[in-house]
């Protein structure tokens, strides 16, 4: 397909063609008019405000995805997105924080009626507002996707990891990431939570400081087994002996 020449058309002639032609546009000319990168506030205005233009689907998404779109069409037409699209304009930094939020809120409340499959490819590629709620998704392929997500943050995986409503599969899962097993806070975290299983939780004590491993042993909560692991890699009890806790 030729490319429309409207999609090159300078300010003055861009503004003639919307003033003069707008009305009788067809979907194709009207996307090449929102991809000219001389289309303004003004135009974009007048486009949301036509009914016969915004009721082509490209039209909507295009209008949410420009930035100079007047926020009150934007907020407007998220509701007329689908899934796909909403999760990838909700990373768009281009697109004004207020229009984002909005597309986080949408998405939280269409979250729970995804497929598996539809849960594991947002969990690869969402934003922070997702991330915080696939965290604790149930199923362990939608945490292995997250794992792999250039948004997640250490501190997410630190609410998890201290998490009672993390499972068995995602503590394991977490100790054995190449990325992020490594990070001190997470290592303590994983030895701290009951729910992690403790051949795991044992094999990350050798890289715990000293003063962490009296701290984790005079807890009450800490096992009788990790106890014993601690006590094979330091004398853990005497020095809580010696400073009277």
């Amino acid at each position: 397909m030729t490319e429309s020449p409207i999609r090159k058309f300078s300010p003055a002639e861009l503004t003639r063609f919307v003033e003069e032609r707008l009305a009788g546009v067809s979907e194709e000319q009207v996307i090449a008019i929102l991809e000219n990168r001389n289309c303004n506030a003004a135009m974009l205005q007048v486009i949301g405000l036509n009914p016969r233009l915004t009721s082509f689907y490209s039209v909507r998404l295009r209008l949410v995805a420009h930035r100079a779109t007047p926020q009150a069409h934007s907020l407007k037409f998220v509701h007329y997105l689908f899934w796909q699209d909403l999760l990838r304009l909700s990373i768009d930094v281009r697109i004004p924080a207020t229009v984002r939020r909005a597309i986080d809120k949408l998405l939280l409340l269409k979250i729970d009626k995804l497929s598996l499959g539809e849960k594991i490819s947002a969990a690869k590629r969402c934003g922070h507002a997702l991330i915080s709620v696939l965290l604790f998704d149930r199923d362990p392929k939608v945490f292995a996707a997250l794992l792999n997500n250039a948004r997640l943050r250490e501190d997410d995986l630190i609410v998890i990891a201290n998490s009672t409503r993390a499972t068995a599969d995602q503590l394991i899962q977490l100790a054995a990431n190449r990325k992020w097993s490594f990070r001190y806070s997470i290592r303590r975290a994983l030895v701290m939570n009951p729910k992690t299983p403790r051949a795991v939780a044992a094999s990350q004590l050798r890289y715990l400081s000293r003063r962490d491993l009296v701290d984790i042993y005079s807890r009450e909560e800490t096992s009788v087994y990790l106890r014993r692991c601690i006590e094979s890699i330091s004398e853990p009890a005497e020095e809580t002996r010696a400073s009277g806790r």
